[in-house]
């Protein structure tokens, strides 16, 4: 019993020192330092993103207790101690995740914004409810996720879900203490050995590549059925609190730049700039953004290098023609490789310039979001939450750093002069005084011993726990506010000028499916018939007999011209084709896709009856692309350098230098 006194009495000395370096994080993530900023050198077409940020924004009525359960089993950065707190406790610290999210997500989006093009950055803010299954799932309150994008960006800021350890090294996201987690996507087709996914928060990185997965798999089974339109994926943190099924993908740790790998990027916990913590009130107005010079800034430098890397049809091209089939069907596959017909000219030409009406109004509708949100009362309400939890740990690091000076030493004193376990307390053993004087002066310094580490116990746990409950408990207020001051927005009157090829419309909407539907009407007046049209019919792919879907150009019920091609095999693995086609199998320049249980690989070229033969570009897992000799389906080795590769996304081949070193 006297050992065990004794180490509780070390480790109060411990918990008194260790305090004041403790709810501490590094000044700047990362992302500020690891490269110089590069101006973004991609261009899009008309109505393209360059990239929609999603975050968790509200939680439904009907979701909040799945969601508090996930939140407290499915802990990042360390345990929870044994009495984590009341469910109370980790209610207000998982509603003050959502809200925090909210704040900090539009400082990412601000600094997005002023680096890309006008009209380039969405807002998607998502609503975690329910799902038929009963798990919980996330869907966008707008539809800026319709539209072709190049990236997507899920964000969020975390919360260790207990009280009780906000003072030591669990990641925090209070008062001027930030933890972002983020993860980073294109389409599949951009970077199949990843599935799309190029940058993951190292915790949710396997969560991200299965939901990846998962897109592989509903983006074939909609080309399957006929369609490309797919459903929004779920919020990669909301796939992680599921604890959803997860998948392997090469990877690589941030500051690397291997190809076709996915960056894993480290937990943080960043301590935000004391000075702007100080101006944030209500009456500042949103003006101080104390993220930027800690990570907004250098991670929006961190996505447009994203996009610099990205092959831009291929990250749009599938998503383009599922927003061109809401105003055309027989268009939308065509468009994946495109026609030099005039006929196909005009009438892409024009499809082209109403997704531009879409993005601008949709670009509308996020600034107003960010303006409502941000500079509104919600924004208001969580500056002044975040100064009061800021003015809270001041005070919680200074009575650290007083109780180093004052009581470190008194108890370490204790130690030195042999401490034993004596009369039920903790200290000196009084029974060997040798005089009365000497026995009273032992047990005055005991109970001052024991009253330092009562101290200490109160101050450090119980003190901070029940502060930051209380004022995390703002949170749950306002997250029931926040769908009534966002409502208005998502419903608020606006007027598009769509600049037509031979005239201006203009069109005013109260919601988004209005716009629409005055525009798919705006097109059904303005459209010249083509006479080659896309349909649905058989896709054989290399002469098997199991017969896959073809949305394209058809005849005599197989492919034959332009168009996509899907098959999946018993083995279940498939496979994806992007390009031309005779009798029902690859024929001349393409882009084929095959998918196994060992990974994702992709090859672009020439084919001939379904197989590749010629000069390829080889893409796989963990290696940059290398261009290869292919005949009749196998490889023959590295082609000669310089040598040009067919590709079905141009009128001209796509010539890769030093590509077969």
């Amino acid at each position: 019993m006297g050992h065990v006194k004794t180490a509780l009495l070390i480790s109060a000395a411990l918990l008194v020192t260790g305090c004041a370096t403790s709810a501490k994080g590094i000044s700047q993530s990362a992302v500020m330092k690891s490269t110089m900023a590069e101006p973004l050198r991609q261009d899009v077409p008309p109505g393209t993103a360059m990239a929609v940020l999603r975050y968790p924004a509200h939680v439904e009525d009907d979701a909040k207790q799945a969601y508090y359960d996930a939140y407290s089993k499915r802990a990042i950065g360390g345990r929870l101690s044994k009495d984590s707190g009341d469910a109370s406790e980790i209610q207000a610290l998982a509603d003050g995740m959502i809200m925090k999210s909210n704040y900090y997500a539009l400082s990412v989006y601000k600094e997005m914004a002023a680096k890309m093009p006008e009209h380039s950055v969405l807002l998607s803010p998502h609503t975690v409810k329910l799902g038929a299954d009963g798990k919980l799932t996330s869907v966008p309150m707008t539809q800026a996720e319709s539209l072709p994008t190049v990236v997507t960006v899920d964000f969020s800021s975390y919360s260790f879900p207990d009280a009780k350890k906000m003072m030591g090294k669990a990641p925090l996201t209070f008062g001027d203490l930030v933890t972002p987690l983020f993860t980073v996507h294109s389409d599949h087709r951009a970077s199949a050995p990843t599935k799309g996914l190029k940058l993951a928060s190292a915790p949710l990185l396997p969560y991200a590549a299965g939901n990846g997965r998962r897109d592989v798999d509903t983006s074939l089974s909609a080309l399957q059925s006929g369609t490309f339109e797919t459903p929004s994926a779920p919020l990669d943190f909301v796939a992680f609190l599921n604890a959803d099924s997860t998948a392997s993908v090469a990877s690589q740790s941030f500051g690397k730049m291997s190809a076709n790998t996915v960056t894993s990027f480290p937990l943080e916990k960043i301590q935000l700039d004391k000075k702007d913590i100080a101006k944030l009130s209500a009456k500042d107005g949103g003006v101080t953004d104390p993220l930027k010079n800690a990570f907004s800034a250098g991670f929006a430098n961190q996505v447009i290098g994203i996009i610099n890397r990205t092959d831009i049809n291929k990250a749009t091209m599938v998503s383009r023609a599922s927003a061109i089939s809401q105003y055309d069907p027989s268009l939308a596959a065509l468009t994946i490789v495109g026609s030099q017909d005039a006929d196909y000219q005009a009438r892409y030409r024009y499809a082209e310039r109403l997704l531009q009406a879409e993005q601008k109004y949709l670009s509308v509708q996020s600034l107003r979001m960010f303006d409502g949100v941000h500079n509104g009362e919600i924004g208001a309400q969580t500056r002044d939450m975040l100064k009061a939890e800021y003015e809270h740990l001041e005070k919680r690091r200074e009575l650290a750093r007083q109780q180093n000076i004052n009581t470190t030493m008194a108890v370490l004193g204790v130690l030195a002069t042999g401490a034993m376990i004596a009369n039920g307390g903790v200290g000196q053993d009084c029974s060997r005084s040798r005089t009365q004087r000497e026995y009273y002066e032992c047990q005055r310094r005991n109970q001052a011993a024991n009253k330092v580490i009562t101290d200490v116990a109160i101050a450090g746990i119980a003190y901070t726990g029940s502060k930051a409950f209380s004022l995390n408990k703002q949170s749950k207020m306002m997250g029931t506010n926040y769908m009534s001051s966002v409502a208005p927005i998502l419903e608020q009157q606006q007027t598009v000028t769509v600049n037509l090829i031979d005239s201006n419309e203009t069109i005013t909407a109260i919601r988004f499916e209005d716009l629409r539907a005055k525009l798919q009407t705006l097109y059904s007046e303005k459209q010249r018939s083509l006479d080659t049209v896309a349909t649905r019919c058989g896709y054989t792919h290399d002469g098997a007999v199991k017969s896959g879907t073809w949305l394209g150009v058809c005849e005599n019920g197989l492919a034959n011209g332009a168009g996509v091609g899907v098959l999946r095999n018993d083995d279940g693995s498939a496979v994806e084709y992007y390009g031309y086609a005779v009798n029902g199998q690859p024929q001349g320049a393409g882009y084929m896709i095959t998918h196994t249980a060992a990974g994702s690989t992709a090859l672009e070229g020439n084919f001939t009856a379904g197989r590749a033969d010629g000069t390829m570009r080889e893409t796989s897992a963990g290696q940059s692309a290398r261009v290869v000799s292919y005949s009749a389906g196998a490889q023959t080795g590295r082609a000669p350098v310089g040598s040009p590769v067919a590709t079905p996304f141009g009128n001209t081949p796509l010539s890769v230098p030093g590509a077969g070193n």
